[in-house]
């Protein structure tokens, strides 16, 4: 069955119900709703765009299929529907590099090194 039930005020709560999160955006860039997915250890099948090769597990990248393979995709979803062990591998690896890598406390710790680097090189520019 497929739902689409438009905006949600809590979409983990939902998420967690999925058995795969797929996307067949034809542009992303660094798409919350994956991270939201991977976090419920969902595994995905979604469009190799922007960085979406790059934030999902390595076992996830079988399924990340070039975009405008629809094929592709549908083989992708097929593959994962019918290997519950799969999925649940999948889902957990992903759960790992979403919890170890993009939760918020982890996030705010890189933005905060990134903009005091920046930060500093501008002091010594404006000092040189």
């Amino acid at each position: 069955r497929v739902m689409m039930p438009g905006f949600l005020r809590d979409p983990a709560r939902y998420i967690r119900l999925f058995d795969i999160f797929a996307l067949s955006s034809d542009s992303e860039q660094y798409p919350i709703s994956l991270v939201e997915a991977m976090t419920s250890a969902i595994p995905a099948v979604a469009t190799d765009v922007g960085d979406i090769r790059h934030i999902v597990a390595k076992e996830n990248r079988p399924f990340i299929v070039p975009r405008e393979d629809e094929k592709g995709l549908a083989s992708a979803i097929r593959a994962l529907a019918a290997d519950a062990g799969l999925r649940a591998t999948v889902g957990e690896a992903n759960r790992f590099i979403a919890c170890s890598q993009y939760d918020e406390e982890t996030m705010f710790a890189r933005y905060r090194q990134l903009y005091g680097s920046a930060m500093k090189r501008a002091d010594f520019a404006r000092q040189a």
